[in-house]
């Protein structure tokens, strides 16, 4: 019995690039080309790039950059450097998805840095404004986090300690190093920012999560 994508396995690239762009859509080319021809390549950008937590995820997440501006990346092909078009769109996926991870990380990094004021003043002030609605979800966010970082985002943001000044505590926290009293300053200075950037992340994720659920 004769496979259902034999007739698209021997397609040269160029005519799977016509096909592949053409309308209608034809949809058993599509599921093959995304769900067969591309699989290796897409499981590796998955388990080592830019997790998915389902094929089908990972399979809309390449179709979406693949048919943006009427499949423009496919349509640049043109046998580069004699690559074939599955090395090509190999290259051009895992640097697209790369550069996501990249970005996105990026974005939720400025959501909890410094600068982000709005969520430091509601937190610095949550204690003194119990009747405060606004700052119900970071109450409850923070209420949900761990000790550890409870403790670390109290001293370091809500009561506005320096790093140093709060190392004696926090110092009770971190595992796997040296007496407090052993340490270098400074290494103590960038052993808290690291853990209280770790709290300001688990807070923010605290906070996406309540807010999923108003």
């Amino acid at each position: 019995m004769a496979n259902i994508y034999d007739n698209y396995s021997s397609l040269s690239d160029q005519e799977l690039i016509e096909k592949l762009t053409a309308s209608p859509v034809d949809e058993k080319l599509h599921n093959y080309f995304f769900t067969k021809k591309c699989r290796q390549f897409l499981r590796y950008i998955s388990s080592n790039i830019y997790q998915c937590d389902s094929e089908n995820e990972l399979w809309g997440e390449f179709y979406e950059f693949l048919s943006k501006d009427d499949w423009a990346i496919i349509r640049n092909w043109q046998n580069r450097n004699g690559a074939s078009l599955y090395t090509y769109l190999a290259y051009c996926t895992t640097n697209h998805f790369i550069h996501k991870k990249i970005a996105e990380k990026k974005e939720q990094e400025l959501m909890v840095v410094p600068s982000s004021q709005s969520m430091y003043e509601q937190l610095a002030g949550f204690i003194d404004e119990e009747d405060d609605t606004q700052a119900l979800p970071i109450r409850e966010a923070f209420n949900m986090l761990n000790q550890r970082d409870q403790t670390i985002l109290r001293l370091l943001v809500i009561d506005g300690n320096s790093a140093l000044e709060a190392a004696p505590v926090i110092w009770e926290y971190i595992k796997n190093v040296k007496p407090l009293a052993q340490m270098d300053p400074k290494r103590v200075q960038c052993t808290i920012a690291m853990a209280k950037h770790r709290a300001q992340l688990a807070l923010m994720n605290n906070l996406k999560q309540v807010s999923k659920n108003i």
